[in-house]
């Protein structure tokens, strides 16, 4: 048996074909594109989940945040009705912070025209909640939510009412020089007429 292999003859078989490149080899500039844009999508994600849904107006969070606190015992009620209320004011008017006492409240409204047509029911809202906060007065929660509402519909439309809309100009104005310490001389008397003799 050994004998008959190392008869056989021995024959070349010649060069093998080539071996194509891998996909990678020959696709990697179009790798490079999906990755790119594989990155793009998740720093995009991540930028939106970050983000948050957009928020809701304050006169929405207010509206929402008044059918709660109808819901709850009188007492938890007035706390955030009240609570809402006063952050519906200060994202309104920054200066309105949320920790300021209603008595610290009254004359910081006072000097702002968007608080003048609420000015009634906003202090007899704020002042029986306060009472009933902190005095233990009785206090109906739903005349307190309804002078809150009322309240914040006349504050809504005093700032529709004083709203100034916002017009960009046509064309830019021009720079004026910087104005000089003295007046301008005022202009003289217009020339007289010559008369021509010949």
């Amino acid at each position: 048996m050994f004998l008959a292999l190392e008869e056989a003859p021995f024959v070349l078989q010649g060069p093998k074909p080539p071996i194509p490149p891998s996909a990678w080899e020959s696709n990697w500039a179009l790798g490079l594109i999906a990755l790119g844009l594989l990155t793009l999508a998740a720093v995009a994600l991540r930028r939106f989940l970050r983000k948050g849904p957009a928020g809701l107006a304050p006169i929405a969070q207010l509206e929402l945040a008044l059918r709660l606190a109808e819901s709850q015992p009188a007492a938890e009620a007035i706390a955030q009705a009240t609570r809402a209320f006063r952050g519906y004011l200060a994202a309104i008017e920054p200066r309105a912070a949320a920790s300021l006492s209603t008595e610290e409240l009254i004359p910081l409204l006072a000097g702002l025209p968007v608080f003048l047509p609420a000015r009634q029911p906003l202090l007899a809202a704020l002042r029986s909640a306060d009472a009933a906060k902190f005095a233990g007065a009785s206090l109906e929660v739903p005349l307190l939510v309804d002078g809150l509402r009322e309240a914040a519909k006349r504050v809504e439309d005093a700032r529709r009412t004083f709203a100034k809309p916002v017009v960009a100009p046509l064309v830019p104005p021009k720079p004026r020089p910087a104005a000089p310490d003295m007046p301008p001389p005022l202009p003289g008397p217009p020339p007289l007429p010559r008369r021509d003799h010949a």
